[in-house]
């Protein structure tokens, strides 16, 4: 076993440190459902505000910009967090969506009809001059697009976004998790294009299955519950004395758990949770009676959530499960290692374990490094970043790593650099980026010395037009504070890339290298 490996067991004493436009059509398709983007416009559900109809190929590419926004908001509210800045208010993050929806509007969408007119006129001169070839030389000739200095042109097999995490992410599907064998370990599902990460577990006196979503950004954890009349959809699995006749809920105080983007209200109870086959009697959690659309929404595919952060960042001031395995001696050290999948792979390879790493998943040595938060969230030295050769970020600053965010944010000088360093990318003058999707340019980062590479896949989040994956997407990273004070957070865009564990009792972070 690595020296660091030994560290993070807690096996060892000695310390390793490692430009505004026309405005938009608003014909309609009819009998044609398109969902409106109304539900994202507000901080909690049920408040609608009116739209003007648009045609519905248009309401494709405007619901996943405002998909987009809703992560960013999520980001930047952690990310505030984290780095006790100023935390955006729920009035702030309507107030982002609005201006979204402004951009989308007057922006994004006549851009996008110029665009595709241009292209159609590319298509009609094509085909003519493709008829032209095939009656002067006896064979008709196809004509592929390509992209370059004075053409639309773009050559097939040059990469490009998934079409895996297209098709994910517009069916919003899940991702099943793989079948584990290592002990302690189960299985994380992947929901959409590698959005969000979840574990089943079993609660209650009949074992039923719960799917929870894993966050190591946050401390509580929580299960919807029957009288949450509003919360997911004919799928989601409630909680009840219906289902469990061993549940308890503690009296009627409710202790509302706010995240970077939506909340819960929970009332404390207590009843058996088994994970990765480890049951734990009258543990202590939330059972939520009522969700913002963030987790109450009918498309969401997960149940509750798994708190993972350090115990100081819970509302509800009760146990983090890798804390109550450890002190009901189901585990003997509190620390929990991931493995996020990612859906473009085509092979999920996600896992989580408690109590232990698995070393088998990890190619080389395991890289241990102090936590430099005080408040809960799992947070390392960063010295530098790199997107290919060229460093945009060489002042020695923090990142904190968190399973429960999609995104990476970066303070907003280091940002510009790094997205002014990739041809053809730009600004939406949001906080958000976009760039080519067929670019390769890949980000590394280095921690107290060790230097870890992100596949260039991740950088790119989704891509703006789902019927064109060479075009242009938007970019993984977002900027953060303005003014610098801010380090970066590092979402599941960065963590798909390594094996990721934390040490609760030792109050340390672990990295590795992937073993594919």
């Amino acid at each position: 076993m690595p020296a660091a490996m030994d560290q993070l067991l807690g096996t060892s004493s000695s310390s390793v440190q490692a430009a505004p436009l026309n405005e938009a059509s608003n014909t309609t398709t009819p009998g044609v459902y398109a969902p409106s983007f109304d539900v994202y416009l507000s901080p909690s559900a049920g408040v609608q505000l009116p739209l003007a109809s648009r045609d519905v190929e248009e309401r494709a590419v405007e619901d996943p910009w405002m998909h987009v926004q809703q992560h960013l908001n999520h980001a930047k509210r952690r990310y505030a967090q984290v780095n006790d800045l100023r935390v955006p208010t729920d009035d702030d993050l309507h107030a982002a969506m609005l201006k979204r929806r402004s951009w989308v509007e007057k922006e994004w969408l006549p851009l996008r009809r110029r665009g595709m007119e241009a292209a159609a006129d590319d298509e009609e001169t094509a085909a003519t001059l493709s008829d032209h070839v095939a009656r002067t030389s006896g064979k008709m000739m196809g004509m592929v697009r390509r992209t370059g200095s004075g053409s639309h042109l773009q050559a097939r097999g040059n990469g490009g976004y998934s079409s895996a995490e297209a098709k994910a992410a517009e069916q919003h599907s899940v991702t099943d998790a793989p079948d584990v064998s290592k002990s302690h370990t189960s299985g994380l599902a992947i929901e959409a294009n590698d959005i969000g990460y979840f574990v089943q577990v079993q609660i209650g006196s009949n074992n039923d299955n719960y799917k929870m979503l894993v966050d190591s950004g946050s401390a509580d954890t929580w299960v919807t519950g029957s009288s949450c009349s509003s919360c997911g959809g004919s799928s989601r699995n409630k909680l009840s004395t219906s289902n469990s006749n061993s549940l308890k809920v503690k009296g009627k105080q409710q202790y509302k758990i706010s995240y970077g983007t939506g909340s819960v209200t929970v009332e404390k109870a207590t009843d058996s949770m088994t994970i990765a086959g480890m049951k734990l009697d009258n543990f202590g959690f939330g059972v939520a009676t009522k969700e913002t659309n963030q987790f109450g929404g009918s498309n969401i595919p997960f149940d509750g959530l798994l708190g993972l952060g350090g115990s100081s960042l819970s509302t509800t001031n009760l146990d983090t499960p890798i804390q109550a395995l450890y002190n009901n001696n189901k585990v003997s050290q509190p620390i929990v290692g991931y493995r996020l999948g990612r859906v473009a792979d085509n092979n999920n390879k996600g896992q989580i374990t408690f109590g232990a790493v698995d070393e088998s998943q990890v190619s080389g040595s395991l890289h241990q490094f102090s936590n430099q938060n005080e408040n809960g969230y799992w947070q390392i030295q960063l010295d530098s970043v790199k997107i290919g050769s060229k460093t945009v970020s060489s002042s020695s600053s923090s990142a904190t790593l968190d399973t429960g965010t999609s995104l990476i944010v970066a303070p907003q000088e280091a940002a510009d650099a790094l997205h002014n360093a990739i041809d053809g990318a730009k600004s939406d003058g949001q906080g958000g980026y976009t760039l080519p999707c067929t670019t390769n340019k890949q980000l590394s980062f280095t921690f107290s010395g060790q230097t870890f590479k992100m596949d260039a896949r991740d950088l790119l989040f989704s891509p703006v037009d789902s019927n064109n994956l060479q075009g242009t997407c938007v970019s993984a990273v977002s900027a953060g504070d303005a003014s610098g004070n801010g380090g970066w957070l590092l979402g599941a865009s960065f963590l798909k890339n390594v094996y990721f564990a934390t040490n609760a009792k030792t109050n340390q972070v672990a990295l590795g290298n992937l073993n594919n």
